[in-house]
């Protein structure tokens, strides 16, 4: 709900005549104080004793708008507005049998997204022996941050959605006929973790000199794309075992996730952000979906 939308609420139910602009006011200055709370409670981070978790990563673009005065010696000084979209990363954590989980977002570096994936872990009870199921899209720094915080206790696998859509590309490109069938026969051999079978039957329409090609100056046919995908992620495409486990092989929850946690408040139309006032209201949003508000009141009591 935007400003303007609770300063009519607060009228209609309240009978309360609140400026916009102090309603803005006070929440952003709440959401700046539950971006300190958040970094500075350090109670919910004792981890546990977990047998198995599932961690997934995505990342959503928000409206930023950046002002500064013109440079020295023009006569103008009124501010330069730069409005541009930048990513917003949400992450959680869960347990492998909850459906409940834990969230943290940023507007930071893919560095800040490990070490809050890392936290939202140790609150629902990460141990020495706990394992780790990651989930994602193909994005190098996902599968790296999971493996940089999680070490060897990381299992990470490609969001089966993404895959389907390379070799469904892959199809329309370099098969004429029966190309929804032959999409649905590697579909099911990589659920059965057969990656080798399928990189083998898409480089039957590879180009002989494919591999001489630099990536970088060639626009790949999408055959190509779909391999050099799967090639490069070999080690990320172990459905089967996923799924005899009952754990997900799709990022599905965390790109819904983005809907509710961000998007509902942060992307409303005629929204635009600053940088920091961003990282604040993700922080109240994620504050939200934790239902920690209890908390966050304990600690302005203690505080004040």
């Amino acid at each position: 709900m935007s400003f303007q939308e609770t300063q009519k609420k607060l009228k209609e139910h309240y009978n309360l005549e609140i400026p916009s602009s102090s309603i803005q006011a006070i929440v952003e200055g709440h959401a700046k104080g539950i971006f300190e709370f958040i970094e500075n409670d350090k109670e919910k981070l004792k981890g546990g004793n977990a047998i198995q978790l599932v961690a997934e990563v995505d990342g959503s673009m928000v409206p930023i708008v950046e002002t500064a005065l013109p440079k020295e010696g023009k006569q103008d000084k009124r501010r330069c507005r730069n409005l541009k979209w930048k990513e917003a990363r949400l992450c959680f954590v869960r347990e492998v049998n909850q459906v409940t989980p834990i969230f943290y977002a940023t507007m930071g570096d893919v560095e800040r997204v490990g070490q809050l994936l890392y936290r939202a872990a140790l609150r629902v009870g990460l141990g020495a022996r706990t394992k780790i199921h990651g989930v994602g899209d193909g994005a190098k720094w996902i599968a790296d941050q999971m493996k940089r915080v999680f070490c060897k206790n990381v299992k990470y696998l490609i969001d089966f959605y993404h895959v389907s859509e390379y070799l469904a590309e892959a199809a329309e490109y370099g098969w004429t006929s029966e190309k929804g069938k032959w999409r649905e026969e590697n579909q099911n051999l990589l659920k059965q973790s057969k990656h080798e079978e399928v990189l083998q039957k898409i480089s039957l329409r590879l180009p002989i000199d494919w591999k001489e090609k630099k990536e970088e100056d060639i626009e790949n046919t999408p055959v190509e794309k779909c391999y050099r995908y799967l090639d490069n992620r070999r080690d990320q495409l172990d459905y089967k075992d996923a799924i005899e486990k009952g754990l997900p092989i799709g990022s599905g929850e965390i790109e819904s996730s983005h809907r509710y946690v961000i998007q509902k408040r942060l992307k409303i139309a005629g929204a635009w952000w600053r940088s920091d006032t961003a990282e604040w209201m993700l922080n109240l949003r994620v504050l939200r979906a934790n239902n920690d508000w209890d908390a966050y009141w304990e600690y302005l009591k203690i505080a004040a």
